[in-house]
């Protein structure tokens, strides 16, 4: 079973997609429009690292953004980045776990 499919399957987990950071798709589990959600991550993890940067925080690893009813995990491990969207924001920290468990350049 592929990383993606793994992190789908954690619970409220809507979907997986993975991209790099020109916003390319790699893959996608259970995403219709894969090809979007990576364009939109690529770019907003490449302009967060940056501001990153420039801050002095090093190097970009994780985003969770959470909404009025869910939420959503982006990973960064080099130029790859994993979106994980939830139905329920409170899931968040399951896939984070999963995540720092995947570690080691295999977000």
């Amino acid at each position: 079973m592929s990383e993606l499919a793994h992190i789908a399957d954690l619970p409220d987990v809507r979907s997986a997609v993975a991209g790099d950071l020109a916003g390319s798709l790699l893959d996608a589990v259970r995403e219709k429009d894969g090809e979007a959600i990576a364009a939109v991550t690529g770019f907003v993890a490449s302009a967060l690292a940056q501001a990153g940067d420039e801050l002095g925080l090093g190097a970009l690893r994780r985003i969770s953004v959470v909404g009025a009813a869910s939420g959503c995990v982006v990973a960064v491990e080099g130029d790859r980045v994993i979106t994980a969207r939830l139905a329920a924001a409170k899931s968040i920290p399951a896939v984070e776990r999963f995540l720092d468990g995947a570690g080691n350049g295999r977000v």
